[in-house]
């Protein structure tokens, strides 16, 4: 890390890290808020902008530095008795950020961008720089500034301003920070919070034809302030590093470490899935696919391949994204005691069946939504009811334009908190060994129903979450195990395992999964959307492989499993062999990029565990390769411990 980063304020900001060649512009602003005048409806989104205060009282004492402003003047001109106190502390080769806002005006502060640095230049020319951005499992993009401009909204957004990319935790991002690559230099910026809260790491530019460049870098946290009310935001950091993605890595899960991230008593009986079939029995239009008594069958097929689990979608009535959260064994499939029946075999066969359930939509057609459901939906800033829609079909058109409605729970309610409790216990005494609760991970809202449990505090979706995960962990017993979709740090840390969904959970030739299975190896995430012998499937059970992911099958969209593909079943058996041969390395070694030169074609990854060194690669052509005194055929994966130095 470096070791001196400094920030001022006489009028401008200013801003220096050693090694650093940091500019910024003339009049830029360090901070921004956006007001809501809520109650008489004239403004939703008001900025306030600090080059536009009056000068405030600066404070300086030691190692921090205090602003104080007693008014703020908006975008308009309008005065509003809003106080306004930043603390920038430099501690530990880092800037830690905090403001309190107390509101004495008739608006509510909905946002606050801070701290908000607009740069013309970081360390090298902003093409040359690279944005490291932990967006699902991760990803590197290229000049951050030219990636922006292209987020120009054309007619939704004023880009007439500025432009705006916007990356939201959690999802799209797993991890609470953004990086710049700028040559050999790295700034961080994050939010360490100790509780956890929604919100997003922007990057901004100039709007179009502007005669000056400049990168605009900011966090946005969402305080929602009311008239009366003082809020206290702290855990903002900025810092830079010598090196690159592993310095960030590294600075943020020691951070993790001392605050939320206390060990899960994870159970070590899972540590031997290598995947699953995941399969729908009746699916969203209606047809049945598969009955209770085909699963030992399945259970079988799968096995035979290396997949010693079932993830049992739509084995419910009214089946597959229809009736939540009433989740009852269908008397069409085979009713309750023959679903029991063939999870029971399945156990004494040494395999696992986790059952669905969405822990997050509620169907608006179901007497639950309509008696009582609604008033535990979350709301937005205008208290309506968040809806989504889907549009799963068979072979006709009417489905695809629109089928079913959804509401979506509010954690910040107990009765929906205790509903999720109820399901949970349901499927547990159908002899599950768990319950797989979908969408936990992800679709995380504001919330402005003040009667839920957060009261005033839009933002508080995530530790909700979090807190109804853990009570509902602990309800578990031996062989009963939890998971959710979607990759997000401290949910992950909670889970047997996560059904990967989101950017380079699957194969793209951009996919930089290092970011989040360096910062965290020992999460166990599936891989996602293969789901048959489509172009290119062996790339992505290949990337799958190398990366240490766990195999999500799921023949033609789940609708069959793996015995309707032979050559994909027999490809899942090689690659479940060799994870089976090695697998220690894969459930408890370090991952991380090997530090060799690698040929073009191969892609490489490296797993450490007891002063051994696991290289797992791949031939990623059409052409037979020499790698390591191995012959790699096209396509080819391979896995072999690296001779000691």
């Amino acid at each position: 890390m470096t070791q001196n980063i400094h920030f001022d304020f006489t009028g401008t900001p200013i801003l220096s890290i050693d090694g650093f060649d940091l500019h910024l512009r003339e009049n830029s602003d360090f901070w921004r808020l956006h007001l809501d005048y809520c109650q008489s409806g004239m403004n939703n989104e008001l900025g306030v902008y600090s080059h536009q205060q009056p000068a405030p009282t600066v404070l300086r004492r030691e190692n921090v530095l205090t602003i104080l402003y007693n008014s703020l003047v908006a975008e308009d001109g309008s005065v509003h008795d809003i106080s306004l106190e930043l603390q920038i502390t430099a501690c530990g080769g880092a800037l830690h950020f905090a403001a309190s806002m107390t509101n004495h005006s008739s608006a509510r502060i909905n946002e606050l961008q801070y701290p908000l640095f607009e740069f013309t230049r970081i360390n090298a020319d902003f093409s040359d720089d690279q944005l490291v951005v932990p967006q699902g499992l991760g990803r590197i993009l290229p000049n951050p500034h030219e990636l922006t401009r292209k987020s120009h909204s054309e007619y939704m957004a004023a880009d007439h301003k500025n432009i705006w990319s916007t990356w939201q935790y959690p999802k799209p991002l797993s991890m609470p920070w953004i990086g710049l690559q700028s040559g050999d230099k790295l700034l961080y910026l994050g939010w360490h919070s100790d509780k956890w809260r929604q919100f997003s790491a922007l990057t901004g530019c100039e709007p179009r034809g502007s005669q000056e460049e400049y990168l605009i870098c900011t966090l946005s946290s969402y305080p929602a302030v009311y008239p009366g009310e003082t809020v206290r935001y702290d855990g903002f950091v900025l810092a830079g590093f010598d090196g690159d993605w592993h310095q960030a890595c590294n600075f943020y899960r020691a951070w993790a470490d001392s605050s939320w991230n206390q060990p899960v008593n994870r159970q070590e009986g899972f540590k031997s899935i290598n995947g699953w079939q995941r399969i729908i029995l009746k699916h969203q239009y209606g047809e049945i696919f598969h009955t209770y008594d085909e699963l030992p069958a399945m259970y079988r097929a799968g096995a035979a391949c290396g997949l010693n689990m079932i993830l049992l979608f739509g084995w419910w009535q009214e089946g597959m994204d229809n009736g939540y959260p009433n989740y009852q064994p269908d008397p069409a499939l085979g009713g309750a005691e023959k679903l029991k029946r063939a999870i029971e075999e399945i156990n004494a066969l040494g395999g696992i069946v986790i059952l669905y359930a969405n822990g997050h939509l509620i169907d608006v057609s179901t007497d639950y939504y309509k008696t009582e459901g609604i008033h535990h939906t979350m709301k937005d800033i205008e208290l309506n009811v968040y809806q989504e829609f889907y549009r799963f079909s068979n072979n006709a058109s009417i489905l695809r334009s629109g089928h079913k409605t959804f509401a979506t729970g509010c954690y910040g309610a107990k009765a929906w908190r205790d509903k999720l409790v109820e399901i949970e216990q349901r499927h547990l005494a159908l002899g599950s060994n768990g319950t797989f609760f979908d969408q936990i991970g992800s679709n995380f809202r504001f919330c402005f129903d003040r009667t839920h449990d957060h009261a005033n505090r839009i933002d508080e979706d995530p530790q909700l979450r979090l807190d109804a995960v853990k009570h509902m962990r602990s309800l578990l017993g031996e062989n009963e195990y939890f998971g959710t979709e979607h990759t997000i740090d401290r949910l992950a840390m909670q889970m047997d395992f996560i059904h990967g969904c989101g950017f380079a959970q699957s194969f793209s030739e951009d996919a930089f999964p290092a970011l989040f299975r360096y910062t965290y190896p020992d999460i166990l995430i599936s891989n996602r959307f293969v789901h048959d012998d489509k172009p290119g499937w062996k790339r992505a059970l290949n990337y799958t492989f190398i990366n240490g992911l766990i195999f999500d099958v799921g023949i033609y969209r789940c609708r069959e499993y793996i015995a309707a593909i032979p050559a994909y079943g027999d490809y899942i058996r090689h690659l479940t062999g060799l994870r089976s041969q090695y697998r220690d390395f894969f459930t408890d070694g370090q991952y991380d990029l090997p530090r060799m030169e690698l040929p073009p074609q191969i892609k490489a990854v490296q797993y450490t565990l007891g002063g051994r060194v696991l290289l797992t690669v791949w031939n990623d052509s059409d052409e037979s390769t020499d790698f390591c005194g191995r012959v790699l055929p096209p396509q080819g994966v391979d896995a072999f411990i690296l001779p000691n130095p």
